[in-house]
């Protein structure tokens, strides 16, 4: 039902669509991962590309403008080698990135993974619980475009502002490979940029700067603004 909808592209013209933030956020033409260094990407001027270049003083998370609740997010994303970073639904449940490429037994902390909540009450070695890992590793090699297609169920709220409904992944698919299904998120996953741990109907997407390099374009999203879809 929901492919049925049209989508809204994220322009990226520029960084209008974005919150204020630091430098290591452009906007460029072209961009290439060399395959023998770690974590570099080479970049073209232009427009198309959103990149981040992260360096000791310049490495903040990116903001976008909208907020939203039930979402279809669509995006082409580019790892470098050895790079990480991660896509915050809501700026609370993140969804890993992660040079992944080649490992047999993928984790919470892989590509694609979601990742794992904290508890620093736990003794060391207990504090983490609860990541999702994905069903398998389809990963592609740095320096490779590859396509990550999202869909996400906000948690529920009643007239009082109490939860009564869990968030969803209700699947994520990477490089055409289904690889969640319907996982619950009780809670947000470890560090969320938004709330401070609390949960909403609407919250922005929020990508990690402060991990390493990382490219994006084609981005694309269907918003349902934390409603339900009725049919007429």
């Amino acid at each position: 039902l929901f492919a049925q909808f049209p989508m809204t592209e994220l322009p990226l013209q520029d960084l209008s669509a974005f919150q204020s933030t630091a430098a290591n956020w452009q906007i460029v033409g072209q961009v290439q991962a060399p395959f023998d260094k770690k974590k570099s990407l080479d970049t073209q001027k232009g427009t198309g590309v959103l990149v981040n270049l992260p360096d000791a003083k310049n490495k903040a998370q990116l903001f976008t403008q909208f907020e939203h609740g039930d979402i279809d997010l669509e995006l082409e994303v580019m790892m470098p080698r050895g790079s990480n970073s991660g896509i915050y639904l809501q700026g609370r449940y993140e969804i890993q990135l992660l040079d992944s490429w080649g490992k047999e037994r993928p984790t919470f902390g892989d590509m694609g993974g979601i990742y794992q909540r904290w508890d620093d009450a736990q003794p060391d070695g207990q504090q983490g619980y609860e990541g999702t890992a994905p069903l398998v590793n389809a990963a592609q090699a740095p320096g490779l475009w590859q396509q990550l297609r999202i869909s996400f169920q906000a948690p529920r709220f009643d007239a009082a502002g109490d939860k009564i409904q869990n968030a969803r992944i209700l699947f994520v698919e990477l490089n055409g490979v289904t690889i969640h299904e319907n996982v619950e998120l009780t809670r947000p996953t470890r560090g969320p940029y938004v709330g401070g741990g609390d949960e909403a109907p609407m919250g922005p997407i929020v990508i990690q700067g402060d991990h390493g390099p990382v490219a994006f374009r084609n981005i694309k999203y269907r918003s349902f603004d934390g409603q339900p879809i009725t049919l007429q």
